[in-house]
């Protein structure tokens, strides 16, 4: 269960109510009224102070623990402006009220707590009421009550709370609930009269009451609202009068307005959803009227729905979109996401880098042990091509032997053998290279002729040339000898 504390005041007393909130249920655990002491600020810092210690002195002796706080502010605390504007958007309310503020209301600024009650829309435009109260006064509010363990939850508008607090309850009133009735709210010297109309209030107006004849002065305030209006316009037929407290206690009822009007009482101990804990001393519950617009503001926080005037919250012009925010955390999520990639790639780098160096030096002793014994692997793997080409290399010079000139008609000055595949040729499987000095070219040609002969062999076309030195052998030759498969 939430507790909560409603409190509101005027010149010379503070109305205070402690209840428990529970599925949309009220419990007034405490009531009552203490007097406010130096509100001319002499002992205290401000007005707020004073109210503010008044109220701590009385949660202290009832041992009212800390709890948020609603507050209703009287008509002495507000700035009224009634306003007509011209067909325009609801969101467009706000920004024209402020403008128009500014200008009509000296001493005004842009940062002090503006709200306002659509009284009447219609194709002509809108009827508005606007309450105003300074920065100054709301921030010395929620600080000192704040401070004492109080902090304000709503700060709202004691006329607008009792109106509410009729609106929520419809079933209650005597006629139909559309119909326009006239609200009268008494709270000391101060009267609130609202009017309510297709559920809503349709205007408003608070004055006070001289000291000497109260109730007449009340009767006759009701008679001429019913006559002229509470702003100047054409006065609704209102042909019923609320009021809170019990009718046997009421003193109104000796001076009743000419008009003729229903009278109905409304007491806020008495209201659907709201119950009294026995412990709360009787001699409050003798005043109703007293604590109606406490009543109000807890029923308005148990229903969880917004207040029609409240300043800690006031309707505001909707600002436009503020993309920084989102792009701020956009920017930060990105450099965490990037942060942490550059992070895992660094970790990859490394053990990608840790196995580079291992296989580098693995490589390293391979290549130096391969280095060791590579001149003998050379020697083997020549030494099994060799043999691999299956040639017989005496018998090859053998057949040479035999065909090869005497020496005095050609002499071979350097022999070098190839083992084969020769020029890719799987054909020949090796070749021997001559060359030397020839008597005649025909020699040669002869050579040629006999190796072709035994199916054996094939000779590259010789190339003689001209010998220098002369001599015996005047020619020079070059020729390549073909041993096929």
């Amino acid at each position: 269960m939430a507790k909560f504390l409603a409190i509101d005041w005027d010149e010379t007393e503070c109305r205070y109510a402690v209840a428990t909130l529970q599925h949309e249920k009220i419990t007034v655990r405490n009531l009552g009224i203490t007097p406010v002491m130096s509100q001319d600020g002499s002992e205290y810092e401000s007005p707020a102070d004073s109210i503010a210690m008044a109220i701590h002195a009385v949660c202290k002796e009832e041992k009212i623990g800390s709890c948020p706080l609603l507050i209703s502010l009287g008509r002495n605390d507000v700035e009224w402006i009634q306003q007509k504007f011209p067909p325009s958007k609801d969101s467009e309310i706000p920004l024209l009220l402020k403008n128009q503020v500014l200008r009509e209301v000296s001493g005004s600024t842009e940062a002090d707590p503006l709200d306002y009650m659509i009284l009447e829309k219609s194709d002509d435009g809108y009827r508005i009421l606007a309450l105003l109260i300074s920065q100054s006064y709301r921030k010395s509010l929620t600080r000192t009550f704040r401070s004492l363990g109080y902090p304000p939850a709503h700060i709202g508008f004691r006329a607008a709370n009792v109106a509410e607090l009729v609106l929520q309850n419809p079933a209650l009133l005597e006629g139909e609930p559309a119909e326009p009735h006239l609200i009268v709210n008494v709270v000391g010297n101060d009267v609130d009269l609202i009017i309510i109309a297709n559920g809503s209030i349709a205007a408003v107006r608070s004055f006070r009451l001289p000291a000497e004849r109260q109730q007449q002065n009340l009767a006759d305030e009701i008679e001429r609202t019913l006559t002229i209006g509470l702003d100047g316009d054409e006065p609704l037929t209102i042909q019923h009068l609320v009021l809170f407290g019990e009718e046997s206690d009421s003193e109104l009822l000796t001076h009743p307005p000419r008009s003729g009007l229903k009278v109905q009482y409304l007491n806020p101990f008495t209201l659907p959803n709201v119950s009294v804990s026995k412990n709360v001393c009787d001699s409050s519950l003798r005043e109703p009227e007293m604590f109606a617009p406490l009543i109000a503001n807890l029923l308005i926080q148990s229903h969880k729905i917004k207040p029609a005037i409240d300043f800690l919250h006031p309707k505001e012009a909707a600002k436009p979109t503020n993309y920084t925010r989102p792009l701020v955390l956009a920017l930060v999520l990105l450099g965490i996401i990037c942060g942490g990639l550059y992070h895992w790639n660094q970790q990859e780098i490394g053990k990608i880098e840790a196995e580079l160096a291992s296989t580098q030096k693995t490589h390293q002793e391979v290549a130096s042990r391969l280095q060791q014994h590579s001149p003998l692997y050379q020697i083997l793997w020549n030494t099994q091509y060799w043999e691999m080409q299956n040639v017989v290399w005496l018998d090859v010079l053998k057949d040479l032997s035999e065909v090869l000139p005497s020496g005095t008609d050609l002499v071979v000055v350097q022999m070098t053998l190839e083992t084969g595949p020769i020029n890719n040729n799987p054909q020949l499987s090796g070749s021997i290279s001559l060359s030397g000095m020839v008597r005649d070219p025909s020699v040669l040609h002869k050579l040629q002729n006999d190796l072709h002969s035994s199916g054996r062999y094939r000779v590259q076309q010789p190339t003689p040339r001209q010998n220098p030195a002369g001599g015996g052998y005047p020619w020079l030759f070059n020729t390549t000898i073909y041993r096929l498969r």
